[in-house]
């Protein structure tokens, strides 16, 4: 039966973990960190099966080299995005291809924004809820910044995302920055009852030591502002911090996104 766990590492990064009770080998999503894998890796008495990333910031990749030296071989796989490589990458992703590794397989999503080539994994399994692994573009209540992409890419990507993604689908991000990010979207929508909700929930559960990740589509469509730039009250808010009443919807993203920059 497929487990996920979780490794937290780096800048409050959450490394995923996929195994299996029955099967020795495990897959590692966005390893930031090789010493924490390879702790999790022989406490939990497995083998490292295969790598896969969905961009190239150092905090997902900078653990590769030393898990590759350790446990690499020829037919070792390190997955990625095929138009901005990291180095140790050997099998290429592309939209709409395919990442089989043995309890799922992974459609590739291009999702352009938070870097010019990210991608996410997004798995429909037949016995279980759909899941999507959003790396650094989509979190809960939030999204990433944008470091080589642009506001136009992410506003394009989160849409399609919201658009194709079911809504009860298991959002699986790349970070634990929920709270934080539920603090700016009830500053720009603070009338949102869902959100101050969701604030309480993610608050007790981080408070007893759970993660407040995976959350699901459903509720990134209420609490989340970056998907939320059609809502009267986020709009209001983005015309007093712009000193005038935003014209498109991604101008409404574009200022959030700035506002958010600099949010303390």
């Amino acid at each position: 039966m497929l487990q996920i766990s979780a490794v937290p590492a780096c800048i409050g990064n959450y490394i995923w973990i996929f195994h299996s009770d029955d099967k020795p080998g495990a897959w590692v999503l966005d390893p930031g960190d090789a010493e924490l894998v390879q702790a999790w890796l022989e406490t939990n008495n497995k083998t490292l099966a295969g790598i896969f990333i969905t961009h190239h910031h150092w905090d997902h990749v900078d653990g590769i080299e030393a898990l590759v030296a350790q446990h690499g071989s020829n037919d070792l796989i390190v997955a990625g995005p095929a138009k901005e490589p990291y180095a140790l990458t050997n099998h290429f992703l592309s939209e709409g291809d395919r990442l089989d590794i043995g309890w799922l397989e992974f459609q590739i999503l291009e999702v352009h924004g938070h870097t010019q080539h990210h991608i996410v994994y997004l798995a429909k399994p037949k016995n279980a809820l759909p899941m999507l692994f959003s790396g650094d573009t989509l979190f809960s209540a939030g999204c990433g910044r944008l470091k080589q992409g642009t506001a136009n890419q992410l506003f394009d990507s989160l849409n399609r995302l919201a658009r194709e993604v079911s809504e009860d689908t298991l959002i699986y991000c790349g970070h634990e920055y929920t709270l934080d990010n539920l603090r700016f979207a009830l500053t720009v929508e603070p009338g949102n009852l869902d959100s101050q909700r969701y604030q309480t929930e993610c608050t007790e559960k981080l408070a007893t030591g759970q993660r407040t990740v995976p959350s699901t589509m459903e509720i990134e469509k209420k609490v989340n502002p970056f998907l939320r730039c059609d809502s009267e009250e986020i709009i209001s808010s983005c015309e007093k911090y712009l000193n005038k009443k935003p014209e498109s919807a991604l101008e409404c993203f574009t200022a959030l996104r700035k506002w958010k920059d600099n949010f303390a």
